[in-house]
């Protein structure tokens, strides 16, 4: 399933992505230095808003979390049926 495909929750990305930015003790710049991924990315995504789909699966992998994680629940219950 594309990123395209389904709905996600930037506000729960935002809030994971955060988290583990602090947690880690890494700068916003850190992180997109290490995820590979342009600055203005992380930022967006910090703000719950959508970095693009490739800087998603980049910034999921960071995180260390599978990107269906952040499907809204909608569209991981339409999944299963």
């Amino acid at each position: 399933m594309s990123h395209a495909s389904v709905v996600v929750d930037f506000t729960l990305f935002a809030l994971f992505l955060e988290a583990r930015r602090i947690h880690r003790g890494k700068s916003a710049a850190r992180v997109a230095r290490e995820a590979d991924v342009e600055i203005d990315a992380v930022i967006r995504a910090a703000r719950g808003r959508d970095p693009g789909p490739d800087q998603f699966l980049a910034l999921c992998a960071w995180i260390g979390e599978e990107p269906s994680l952040f499907h809204k629940k909608e569209a991981r219950h339409a999944r299963r049926l």
